[in-house]
């Protein structure tokens, strides 16, 4: 994900609908995209001990941004997000991507265990975890979404 994103993933975050289960709101504008994709641009947390890791999903046809997937990389553990934009879902782009960015988290950085936490009633999401090979824990997080984990050694 680049500065050069921000316009087209505006687009799709603009959509409320896409907002539903994460209980984040649509961006202001393109700016405010712009400004969020800076910060992740280091790759780094701000206290440095979280390798931030992002990728905007695009088609092969035309390069249309679909949307985007995320791994947060701290001591050998990723927590992984994927965000579709409304006229995508439900086409397996979440899964794809992230079934795609798995063995490089294994392989290359040696993440030995898989997380996301997940709305309860996010059916998609919900899908792309088992897909995942990721299994409920029985953890809930602060905002109420559960926490889906995987060993991957």
């Amino acid at each position: 994900m680049v500065e050069a994103d921000s316009e087209a993933l505006f687009e799709l975050l603009k959509d409320p609908e896409i907002h539903a289960f994460t209980g984040s709101r649509p961006p202001g504008s393109a700016d405010d995209v712009k400004a969020k994709i800076r910060r992740r641009e280091s790759r780094r947390s701000p206290g440095g001990d979280e390798l931030w890791l992002n990728w905007t999903l695009r088609l092969k046809s035309d390069q249309a941004v679909v949307g985007y997937v995320q791994a947060g990389v701290k001591a050998r553990g990723a927590d992984m997000a994927w965000v579709i934009g409304v006229p995508f879902q439900r086409q397996g782009f979440a899964s794809e991507a992230s079934q795609r960015v798995l063995p490089w988290l294994c392989d290359d950085l040696r993440v030995n265990e898989l997380r996301a936490n997940i709305h309860p009633n996010h059916i998609a999401s919900i899908g792309v975890a088992r897909r995942l090979g990721l299994s409920r824990s029985g953890e809930t997080t602060d905002d109420g979404e559960d926490v889906w984990r995987a060993s991957l050694r």
